[in-house]
This record gives C-alpha cells, structure tokens and sequence, in this order.
C-alpha cells in the first residue's frame, strides 16, 4: 500500500523485531503490540526510529490514537487540543476517557509501550514523542502517563517537558511525594487529576464538573455489612495500570499488599496462583498471558480466579476492571456476570456478603454501551466505582475497621 505510512505488528514475539525492523527501513512508523521481544531489541528498534524520525509505539503497545483513529485498544473520545503519551496502555486509555468526560478532546495519543521508562531503554520514544507532540499544530496541551519509571529516566522525561513550549501534565503513578507544580509544568497523583489539570489548561471551568466526591454513606454501609473476620481485599485485574492505581492507593493505608506486578520484591508474589492477605493481580502481565489472549479479549483466567477468591472467608471485597471500546471483549460485563453472581452465591451460602466493587473504563460513545454495561453490573449487586483513581478510594475505605474507620 503506497500511501500508507504505519504499520501495526501484531506476531509472535520471536519474529516481531525482524518485522518492526523491516517497517522501519521501509519509512513507516510501527505500532508493535506483540510482546515476549527482547529489551535488546527494543532498544534497537527505537534507535532506528528516532535516527528516521519515526514513531516505534512498543513492543508491548496496545493503545493509540492518531488523527482520531484508535489503535489496536481504544476509546470513543472526542477530538480536542490534548495530546497523550502513554508507557502504559490503559493509562492511557483511562486518561483520554476522563478527559472526554470532563468535557475536554485528544488530538492524538501515543503509545510507546511498557518499558520505555526503563534504566535500559532510556525514555527514547516518549523523548521522541513529546518532541512530534510539540509541533502537532493540533495539540495545545500534552499529558504523560506511566507506571513507575526508573528515577534517571524520570528525571531526563521532565527536562525534556520543561522544555517544551506547550504546557504539560505529568502522571508518573507511584508511591513517592507529587513534586510541586512549576510554570508550564503540573504534577498529577493519578490519572482522574491528570485529566482534570489538562482539561482546565483547555479552558474547562472545574466548578461545570461533576468530580464524583467519595460517597461517604456507601462506605459507612459497606463496613457494617462485613464479618469481622472478612478484612482482605483481592483485586482482579485486566488493565496493568488501573491495578498499579489501585493497588498504590491501598498501600497509602495498609501494609501487607501483595501483587505479581509489585515494585518491591520483598511483596512480589512467588506463586501467582495463591493470593497472600491483600493481593492485586494484572492479568494481562507476560506471567498469564504467554500464549494466551490479554484478558481484555478472553476473561478466563480471570473469571475461575474469582470463584477461588469467593471462597476465601477473609476476603471482604473483591475489585475488577471492565474495559469497553475498539479491540476489547464485545460484551465484557455479560461475559463474567454469571460467575459475580455465583461468587456473591458462595459467600451468602456461608453467611457472609463479598462486596464486589467494579470499574466499567469506557465513554457514552463506546461500544458495547457503557449504560448497559454498568446496569447490568447494578442489577447483580455490584457497586461501581465512577473512575480508576475513585476505585482505589473506595477499596481502601470499605475494609477500615475500628479505628481506622
């Protein structure tokens, strides 16, 4: 195809360098969702790209959008003047999605895949990135979102940004302080505030927005209806970062939390199969998904998890994400809602109540409806959290107990 000038890779990770390789001398920007590709590699591929003046969005990409068309996974959002560059997939999408429902527009949205934050890859493409971001004529504002980034490189991303002429919002979710503010450069805790700072810099007035304040009498309820034996929460997840967001939030309030994408070691999980008092699993991490499809496709591993879960009497509330839009599961909710029903089943059988507490990521224009999506969760007794950084909030407040509480 002559005209065209991207190419999107999606192969077994043995063969995606060479194919990335073979795009790239051929002057087409890549988008490589594939992943099991070498660090080797990457760096190699991102080395060529920016000596070309191209885009390399992976390996591990899953989310763009340019000119308004969605890649591989996405939203229906509106166009607008922000511009996005995501290390992290469902960061991304969940910071378009909050900023169309704060009333603002992407312009694009760049993937650069899960590792380019890292000591080894050095922030080579969302440099690169920010860089196109700048002389996009229809970007204003531009925001960056990742997991947490190794501090040199951190550090090199924010020069990079100070530099800029535009304004830009930085969402780098971890544990550690929110540096201050500076001209023409803001900080976000998570992604609901990224969204909420690029929005007004677009010139949305904050008090036209519903900001969805914690409902303090739902979690007041959520307490008294739980066993005080039932004190764990288990967070089942598809989007790697709506459970990094979450799991940082509980952790600001309990100890003892664990994951197979835990920054510390020392709470990394040794067996993924068995959840240890507090445990948050991302089910699209390479440790489930090698040769098999990302659970935003195919939910199965996830949905025999939640019967297990089920049936711990420690487990007071279990979390999970629901990721509408291009490329996901046609009917995400209608997929897993037999088994929230028989895991609600389980535990009123032993004569306590599992609160289930699930996230639907997706705008009033995706596919399957978000409306329906979420009323189907309502009407089987699920409470929805109405954003990631909310479902976090929520998760850490409903398991306080005496004191805390």
């Amino acid at each position: 195809i002559p005209e065209s000038n991207l190419a999107v890779i999606s192969v077994n990770g043995l063969f995606a360098a060479r194919e990335a390789r073979q795009a790239l001398q051929n002057d087409l920007n890549v988008m490589l969702f594939s992943d099991n590709v070498s660090v080797e590699d990457e760096l190699a591929l991102k080395q060529l790209a920016h000596e070309k003046g191209l885009l390399m969005m992976g390996p591990d990409c899953g989310t763009a959008i340019i000119n308004g068309a969605a890649l591989c996974f996405g939203n229906a959002v509106r166009r607008g003047n922000i511009g996005i560059v995501g290390a992290s997939g469902t960061g991304s999408q969940e910071l378009s999605v909050r900023i169309h429902e704060f009333g603002g527009g992407v312009s694009q949205l760049i993937g650069t895949g899960g590792r380019d934050l890292s000591e080894k890859i050095g922030g080579l493409m969302m440099l690169d990135a920010i860089g196109m971001l700048e002389n996009d004529p229809q970007t204003e504002i531009i925001a960056l979102i990742s997991k947490p980034p190794a501090p040199a490189v951190a550090r090199k991303v924010l020069e990079r940004a100070r530099a800029c002429r535009k304004p830009v919002v930085v969402c780098f979710l971890d544990r550690g302080e929110t540096p201050v503010d500076e001209q023409g450069l803001q900080f976000a805790r998570g992604t609901k505030e990224a969204a909420l700072k690029a929005v007004m810099l677009s010139g949305v007035k904050q008090e036209n927005l519903d900001l969805h304040t914690l409902n303090q009498p739902l979690i007041a309820d959520v307490r008294a209806r739980l066993q005080p034996q039932q004190k764990y929460i288990r967070g089942l997840f598809c989007g790697g970062t709506l459970c990094d967001e979450t799991m940082f939030a509980v952790m600001e309030k309990h100890g003892d939390v664990y994951s197979n994408i835990q920054p510390d070691p020392e709470f990394r999980l040794k067996d993924i199969n068995r959840s240890i008092k507090h445990t948050f699993l991302d089910f699209g991490d390479d440790d489930f998904t090698n040769g098999k499809p990302h659970p935003m496709i195919d939910p199965t591993n996830r949905i025999s998890r939640l019967i297990e879960e089920a049936r711990d009497p420690e487990v007071a509330v279990i979390v999970m994400d629901f990721v509408l839009g291009f490329g996901s599961h046609e009917d995400p909710v209608g997929s897993t809602i037999e088994t929230i029903k028989e895991a609600k089943a389980i535990a009123a059988a032993e004569g306590r109540e599992l609160i289930i507490l699930a996230y639907v990521l997706g705008t009033d224009l995706d596919t399957p409806s978000l409306e329906q999506q979420s009323q189907m969760l309502l009407d089987a007794g699920v409470i929805l959290a109405s954003s990631s950084t909310n479902t976090g909030l929520l998760a850490r407040e409903f398991i306080c107990k005496g004191e805390e509480a």
